[in-house]
């Protein structure tokens, strides 16, 4: 016996409000140089919201990246965000990261990954899909419909082709397959080749394609680079841009940024088992988190409160923890 519904459990998402969007014309973003990518990831260390950075303009009007936020639409009609870039005559990377990370449970039975022997805790986490091309090749409505980049032609047969006109091509798991997403809590980065295009106008789609359980908004931010996402200067990974995870006033979730900095040092696992509100159920507390404090100079197991007081570790929320202070 088969049996079916219609529904696409909207209902079941925390409303926002009105003041998170559905969809979002960010407007033109200055392609930013790898000196001021860097730039913009020392901010947080200097008590600096990197958000308000990016809101400052060119000449021109341009801001130079976006932090911001997009709530669920219902299944009529797609949301998301979009802004526009100018080429540069050369490559530059597209990057948007959705709140906040997301990590695999090593559940093996024989030699686990220490570092994510705690699993990750999805009700936080949102997905973005991001394409780019050519903005004369787009055919949303900036704003107010989300498109993409697909034209159409009618052969000879009288057969309509659809022609995929979209320059962001992200790797995939297979040779060949570059149309690939990232998926929950995953940046999303691409290299648009712009070579003799250098002054013209190209699009980024940042399509929402879900958002935490927690409440129903999903924070992301986004940048342009100059240079290839595989440079040195760029590396692009979910790494690249921090603090995104933001409340429903824009404010920083508080100790997101520290959830991020032990996923990029390695070190989840000592992390979720001192703040086990940031991560999944540990299914053996004990265990789990004796192998992950590790031992002091004199052999001798490190608690919680000892990892905590470490400056070299400096992972734990309460105190000094989180950034829910910082202007």
């Amino acid at each position: 016996m088969l049996a079916s519904c219609d529904s696409n459990n909207t209902e079941a998402l925390p409303d926002p409000g009105d003041d998170v969007p559905q969809i979002i014309e960010i407007g033109e973003m200055q392609v930013l140089t790898t000196d001021e990518l860097a730039e913009m990831q020392g901010l947080p260390a200097q008590g600096i919201d990197p958000a308000e950075w990016c809101k400052e303009t060119d000449d021109e009007g341009r801001v130079r990246c976006f932090f911001g936020q997009l709530a669920s639409t219902d299944a009529s009609f797609r949301g998301g965000a979009t802004f526009t870039y100018e080429g540069t005559g050369g490559e530059v990377c597209v990057i948007v990261d959705p709140e906040t990370v997301f990590w695999n449970h090593s559940v093996a039975t024989s030699s686990p990954e220490q570092n994510y022997r705690v699993p990750d805790q999805v009700s936080d986490d949102g997905d973005i899909d991001l394409f780019s091309g050519l903005s004369s090749y787009y055919t949303g409505s900036p704003g107010v419909e989300i498109g993409d980049f697909q034209g159409f032609y009618t052969d000879s047969q009288g057969r309509e082709v659809a022609i995929e006109y979209g320059a962001c091509f992200q790797a995939g798991g297979r040779i060949g397959f570059n149309t690939a997403h990232a998926g929950r809590a995953t940046a999303e980065f691409c290299t648009v080749n712009t070579d003799q295009r250098e002054g013209i106008e190209y699009t980024a789609v940042l399509e929402t394609w879900s958002v935490p359980y927690d409440d129903g908004a999903v924070s992301f931010a986004s940048v342009v680079v100059e240079g290839s996402c595989r440079d040195a200067a760029i590396s692009a990974n979910e790494c690249t841009i921090k603090t995104e995870a933001r409340d429903v006033d824009g404010n920083f979730r508080a100790c997101t940024d520290r959830l991020e900095q032990a996923y990029c040092d390695e070190d989840l696992t000592a992390f979720c088992c001192a703040n086990p509100e940031m991560c999944g159920e540990n299914e053996d507390p004990l265990v789990t988190c004796a192998e992950a404090y590790g031992l002091d100079s004199n052999d001798e197991p490190i608690g919680r409160d000892e990892w905590c007081r470490d400056s070299s570790t400096a992972g734990c929320c309460e105190g000094n923890g989180g950034t829910e202070g910082t202007e």
